[in-house]
């Protein structure tokens, strides 16, 4: 199978349930000098894809590490929030390793003595000289610019982080952990389901995806971070408009705007309600492309992906994420449509996003 989208997105099960299974060693180096920091809150730094990352994983963060974890753009820790994160454990965070922006907020960190540990899909990218720790978090060679598998295993990669913190401050108990552990597992096992699944419902739908031209999301707790990542890829793939917003959000304004030319997707894992269920429905009366993806109970399939999958809320984004990663890979592919527009190219020549040296660190990745 050729190394594409698709490709990193049907793997992603795999590699997952690896870095589960070595959750130990991979999170060690981290793990290590957290707890020997002397520090308790967190603070991580990052944008684009590994920033959703990163939001996806916090509230299980939040919840396992019994301390508090700030989750931020380089712009945000520049020149608005510092003072307030002065003093926490911070985390850098440069899938490529070629993030310009990233390596400006860790040289803004050196000049205040802050010296910011940073985990990459890439250890040779531009980043390692610039920094003193430098961790890979077990995604392994993806060679696609549009990364997916690279999102996911950061996601887990946190989690598996926060786990084995918890476990080693005694936060929680051997039996928590291994029921975690066995969840974990489980999503994992959901990921390949859910990539299974989508590739039959994205042939269902491939008429209404493929002339799909703007979309909202909708979700709330840890699926917002889902709900981001969906809007990033369905616009710099898709090349189309995507909102994304938190259910209650939704029926507060956004959905006022609603023509029978859009399409809305709701990812509903809360245990606790079946608000979003019913704003789902209610979403169907207007509009005939109202998806759901969910692991509750649902009475009638049309429009959804269900999973019967009882884990933690917290843990569910290790599967919910598939759906849209690969309707990305697949409309895309059949469009054609990873050029942008001819114009784009003045915005690329007058910001730069990547180190001059990413194209020969890119080459080389896929050269492997």
């Amino acid at each position: 199978m050729e190394k594409n989208m698709q490709y990193y997105v049907k793997i992603s099960n795999e590699v997952m349930l690896k870095n589960v299974h070595r959750r130990k060693a991979l999170t060690k180096d981290l793990v290590e000098k957290y707890l020997s920091s002397g520090k308790y809150n967190i603070c991580i730094v990052a944008s684009g894809s590994s920033l959703n990352a990163a939001l996806t994983a916090e509230m299980f963060m939040n919840k396992y590490l019994g301390a508090k974890v700030t989750i931020i753009s380089p712009t945000e820790y520049m020149y608005y929030r510092k003072a307030l994160v002065k003093d926490d454990f911070i985390i850098v965070i440069s899938q490529s390793g070629c993030s310009t922006n990233i390596i400006e907020a860790v040289l803004d960190m050196k000049q205040d003595g802050i010296v910011p540990m940073a985990l990459t899909g890439d250890m040779e990218g531009s980043l390692k000289r610039y920094v003193d720790t430098l961790i890979e978090y077990g995604v392994g060679n993806e060679t696609v610019e549009y990364v997916t598998l690279g999102m996911i295993t950061l996601v887990e990669y946190l989690i598996l982080f926060a786990l084995e913190v918890s476990l080693s401050r005694k936060v929680i108990s051997e039996g928590e952990y291994k029921k975690i552990v066995e969840d974990m597992i489980l999503c994992c096992g959901a990921n390949k389901e859910a990539y299974d699944k989508s590739v039959v419902f994205t042939q269902k739908y491939y008429k209404e995806l493929f002339q799909m031209d703007r979309a909202i999301i909708v979700a709330d707790g840890a699926n917002m971070g889902i709900a981001r990542e969906a809007s990033l890829k369905f616009g710099e793939t898709l090349k189309i408009p995507v909102l994304y917003c938190e259910s209650e959000e939704y029926v507060h304004g956004p959905n006022m705007q609603l023509t029978p030319e859009y399409s809305v997707f709701f990812i509903d894992t809360n245990p606790k309600t079946d608000r979003m269920y019913d704003v789902f429905k209610a979403t169907g009366k207007v509009i005939r492309h109202a998806y759901l993806v969910t692991n509750k109970p649902v009475q009638d399939g049309e429009n959804i992906l269900q999973f019967d999958v009882d884990v933690l809320p917290e843990l569910t984004p290790l599967f919910t994420v598939v759906l849209f990663q690969y309707i990305s890979a697949t409309v895309t592919i059949e469009k054609n449509n990873f050029k942008c527009h001819p114009f784009f190219e003045k915005f690329e020549k007058t910001i730069k996003i990547k180190t001059d040296e990413y194209e020969e660190i890119y080459k080389a990745k896929q050269e492997q």
